[in-house]
């Protein structure tokens, strides 16, 4: 079999090249009959296959059912080399999967049935599979399925969801078709840059004519203005190394006396593939075909430690870097994979704890059993039915009530959660509300007290949907968010007094209302607030900044985020103010669907994505959630990074070279070109690099959550060893400003 795959109309091709004499007899016998076409719809759809055959000797034009003939099939690129100047391939069968529509990545199958002719050899048919991935629209196209076309002119890119122009340098207006003075500057090589390579910048004038023009450059690593570099237009750094990073003016002179000016900002923070070291000069090595960290050198998989990832676990430890220890007992090993206990024929139990009991015991256990439940079951089957009824009413009006929220977008996979809300449901008598925390154009949260019967009162915040919104979206937001949270709490293995309870960093769900109006979620209440608030307060007496602490935070909404890792559940808008501060100083991540506009929705932009209109925050994205609509644990990773930088910058908003609020095109162009957020004045180079490395193009080279609390948790301690080391309160900033 031989396949091609035309990108730019979404179509697969494969070709099947005949020599086994049964199938040559079988094709031929097909040609003969003139089965020589075949199209069929496939299962998913609209989506269409095609299947043709295609004879070597027959002469262009002498049959209009021949798909192409032998000469035109080798220029078309469809045929493998090794068939071409082989005569025992004399059929060939082309199958054409058309242009193949998705929004989304997916795995198509087909079965081309109905080929068949009176033939001694039976019928055929043609079954396969293509997984199709998405890598945006081609040049000119947008839309849900690349199917609209571009009005954008002069070299202008189009907007895949919107078809928005984003002009090149010298043009703008809705099309891109209205000249304007400026300065562009062109960069070479335009792909991947790493830290020892070279790269070339050429400042052009476009529109306008140019008496001067001058470099200027400003380094990332320190807060110095900006140093002169040359007159000359064309500009190259070679090596690129750290000190380079940082932003390069191209400032031109007008002949009519105007200034214009552009910038690039280059922030290379990668080494070559398979080096490593500050200026990476330290060759990886890693076995395994791992990844390598450009910090730390070689990232093990679970099981291998060591420098090049060459040691197997040692006897009762597992994980990355053999960092669990086994939790089996009686002496039993664990798999040093996954910390699975194996236990010899003699024990049983998850940790092999229990041993296995004898026949005898287990009759004598299973009379018992049997005594016990003839007395019994026929109480509890009354009780059990009566229980029953009651949910099954309490469920069929959740359903309904799930189903009218959720139904005008066809979120119908999100039914089944209605069962899951029944121990949850409150009734609203047992809400008292107080203060208003925060408000939005679709909601609100106020502070209130959850007083259930015969247990104590809790102080909760109560989120709200206002009754009178009427859009999808919302009450489908509102949804998910319940969901997420009953599912986070059903899959939790932390327990209190022999209880299950939420993981530590999640915000605890305390009951939901969602059978009568307003509808409700009664989460558990954090008097500290929001971590963004709390965050710009302190920028009020920066001298009593505990570095250790806000770092803290930091490290614990890793844990949440390795929590999440671990269902397979994205937040998709990790941020500071997505994360509260309990009374015990512990940080919570919380706002699993409605937050974004409930407390603020100034960083958010308005984008009509994949058909919904959403909020989106754009400067939290990854490349890929931007540009694809991709959303993974890698892409929270990503926002982790811009919540660390929130935290150095002690709550300023993110700001990036170019608009101050950039729409979505501009902000995946922005990320393109290499441009991240730069270092905080008072962020130390170690964090930063932190920041950086969750900001990777490539999401599998991020860190992940299990590593990004590790090292969070080290630059807590050394924070915490250097205050006590030298007992002097101001030296949190001056160990948080040291650079290497």
């Amino acid at each position: 079999m031989y396949y091609s795959v035309e990108n730019d109309r979404c179509e697969v091709n494969f070709t099947f090249g005949v020599s086994h004499a049964k199938d040559v007899g079988f094709v031929h016998n097909l040609w003969t009959s003139y089965y020589r076409n075949l199209t069929q719809y496939l299962e998913e759809g609209q989506n269409k296959a095609s299947v043709f055959l295609a004879d070597r000797i027959s002469a262009a034009g002498a049959d209009k059912m021949i798909f192409m003939d032998f000469e035109e099939l080798i220029a078309s690129g469809r045929l493998d080399p090794a068939w071409i100047t082989n005569p025992d391939y004399r059929y060939f069968i082309l199958v054409s999967l058309g242009v193949l529509k998705t929004a989304t990545p997916a795995t198509f199958k087909w079965t081309l049935t109905n080929m068949k002719a009176p033939s001694p050899y039976g019928d055929s048919n043609v079954t396969g599979q293509v997984v199709v991935k998405l890598a945006g629209c081609p040049q000119g196209k947008y839309g849900a399925y690349c199917d609209k076309n571009c009005s954008c002119k002069n070299t202008a890119r189009c907007h895949g969801f919107n078809g928005a122009c984003l002009c090149a340098p010298g043009w703008k207006g809705v099309a891109c078709d209205l000249p304007t003075p400026a300065v562009a500057i062109d960069v070479r090589p335009e792909g991947n840059m790493y830290i020892t390579g070279n790269v070339s910048l050429q400042c052009r004038p476009v529109h306008v004519n140019v008496s001067s023009m001058t470099w200027w450059f400003r380094s990332s690593r320190n807060n110095s203005s900006k140093v002169f570099i040359q007159t000359s237009p064309n500009f190259s750094i070679s090596p690129i190394l750290p000190d380079t990073n940082g932003m390069y003016t191209c400032e031109a002179g007008t002949s009519d006396g105007q200034t214009l000016e552009t910038n690039y900002v280059l922030e290379v923070t990668e080494c070559p593939p398979g080096l490593y070291g500050e200026r990476c000069d330290r060759p990886c090595n890693c076995l395994h075909n791992v990844g390598c960290d450009r910090w730390t050198g070689c990232v093990c998989e679970a099981g291998w430690t060591g420098s090049t990832c060459n040691i197997s676990c040692p006897s009762g430890r597992f994980g990355t870097n053999c960092e669990q220890p086994c939790r089996c007992e009686n002496g039993a090993e664990c798999n040093p994979f996954n910390g699975t206990c194996i236990c010899p024929p003699d024990l049983t139990g998850k940790y092999c704890e229990g041993k296995q009991r004898s026949p005898v015991y287990r009759a004598h256990k299973t009379s018992l059993y049997f005594t016990i439940l003839v007395f019994f079951v026929p109480v509890v089957v009354v009780i059990f039915a009566c229980i029953r009824r009651k949910r099954k009413l309490l469920k069929e009006q959740l359903q309904q009530r799930v189903h009218e929220d959720l139904q005008p977008l066809g979120v119908n996979q999100h039914l089944n959660f209605a069962a899951s809300l029944v121990p949850w449901e409150r009734d609203p008598q047992y809400l008292t509300l107080g203060e208003l925390i925060g408000i939005g154009t679709f909601g609100h949260v106020v502070e209130g007290t959850l007083q259930i019967p015969g247990e104590l009162p809790v102080r909760v915040a109560i989120k709200t949907v206002n009754p009178e919104v009427n859009q999808a979206n919302v009450r489908a937001d509102f949804c998910r968010e319940m969901d997420t949270l009953v599912h986070l709490f059903d899959e939790s293995l932390h327990k209190q007094n022999d209880e299950k309870v939420m993981h530590p960093n999640i915000i605890q769900l305390y009951g939901v209302v969602t059978l009568s109006d307003p509808k409700r979620i009664i989460l558990e209440f954090a008097p500290h607030g929001d971590l963004q608030t709390y965050l710009t307060r302190l920028r009020e007496n920066t001298n009593a900044v505990n570095w250790a602490t806000l770092l803290g935070f930091a490290v614990d909404v890793s844990k949440a985020l390795r929590e999440l890792e671990r269902v397979k559940i994205v937040h998709r808008d990790v941020a500071a103010r997505n994360v509260v501060i309990t009374d015990q100083m512990v940080a919570k991540l919380s706002d699993f669907g409605l937050a974004r506009d409930v407390y603020t929705n100034t960083v958010y932009e308005r984008t009509n994505h994949h058909g919904r209109d959403e909020l989106l925050p754009l400067k939290w994205m990854a490349l890929e959630s931007l540009r694809d609509g991709s959303y993974t644990c890698q892409s929270d990773v990503w926002a982790f990074g811009v919540m660390l930088w929130e935290i150095a910058s002690l709550g300023e908003e993110p700001r990036f070279p170019g608009p101050f609020r950039p729409d979505c095109c501009q902000m995946v162009n922005i990320l393109r070109q290499g441009n991240r957020l730069e270092k905080p004045e008072k962020c130390s180079i170690d964090l930063y690099r932190l920041m950086c490395q969750c900001w990777c193009d490539v999401r599998d080279h991020r860190p992940t959550a299990a590593q990004l609390e590790e090292r969070l948790a080290d630059l807590v301690e050394e924070m915490e060893d250097a205050v006590q080391a030298d007992d002097a309160v101001d030296h949190r900033v001056v160990v948080w400003e040291t650079t290497v």
